[in-house]
């Protein structure tokens, strides 16, 4: 029997659940932590077509560096949170240090891809910095916090769509959805399990606005037919898939003695 005093022990105090979930939860974790990297490698694909394309691509290459920053503060709040989630922990309710800090980093990365986009224009620039300086202070008083990251993830979209001619740039607001749903799920049912999934749709937005860039370049953007089906069809399985979410039990909560 491991002593209370090992390393392994220690840490495995710090996690609440245990096997193959929670070996699926942290790996959606370091994919949310690395797939800004995404926005690096188009970056630097496409480097030529953007910069003749959008305001300053530079400023994309920070936006991953903040989105980075952000998933590793979720990390952090999740840890706090011993990777159990309940309607009670900082990761859920929305009151927590390091999940502020996630949150806010997120809105500065979009905020900073929006202002690469279209920089520009006075009132792209505008409504970014509010977005960032408005967030802090919607969080803190529990006011509509998710406003400020909802208008720039549109304003990334619309900018977006108008530099790269792509629909599917549109997606990553079908994602929030998704998270949603599954976010719902985790808290109604306690299947730890759905946070890998809430995880892994949050942190995947990028992957469209690469696929528009690419597209863009290419000269082939995706038909406005072609997006409506793929959100019909992710809406009509996030629903399905939601009536079977909602009958998992519950995970064994594995509470460790004190070390």
């Amino acid at each position: 029997m491991a002593s209370p005093d090992q390393p392994a022990t220690r840490v495995l105090a710090e996690i609440e659940i245990r096997g193959p979930e929670a070996a699926w939860v942290l790996l959606a974790h370091l994919y949310g932590v690395l797939v800004p990297i995404v926005l690096v490698l188009v970056t630097n694909h496409h480097w030529a077509y953007l910069v003749e394309t959008v305001h300053n691509p530079l400023l994309f290459y920070i936006a991953a560096v903040l989105m980075v920053a952000g998933s590793a503060f979720e990390v952090a709040q999740n840890a706090i949170d011993k990777w159990y989630l309940t309607p009670e922990t900082g990761s859920a309710n929305g009151v927590g240090f390091c999940d502020m800090l996630a949150f806010w980093f997120f809105t500065a990365g979009q905020a900073l891809v929006a202002v690469g986009l279209g920089g520009d224009a006075w009132w792209v620039v505008a409504i970014a910095a509010a977005a960032v300086i408005v967030f802090p202070i919607s969080y803190l008083t529990q006011t509509a916090h998710f406003a400020a990251s909802g208008v720039v993830g549109l304003l990334v979209a619309v900018l977006g769509y108008l530099a790269f001619g792509d629909p599917v740039i549109f997606l990553p607001l079908f994602l929030v959805f998704a998270t949603m749903a599954f976010f719902t799920a985790l808290l109604q049912t306690g299947a730890q399990v759905l946070h890998g999934f809430t995880t892994i749709a949050a942190s995947s937005g990028i992957w469209f606005f690469a696929w528009a860039v690419h597209n863009g370049d290419a000269g082939a953007p995706n038909s406005w037919l072609f997006t409506l089906t793929i959100l019909a069809i992710g809406a009509a399985a996030v629903v399905v898939m939601r009536s079977l979410m909602m009958k998992l039990p519950a995970s064994e909560r594995v509470v460790s003695p004190s070390v």
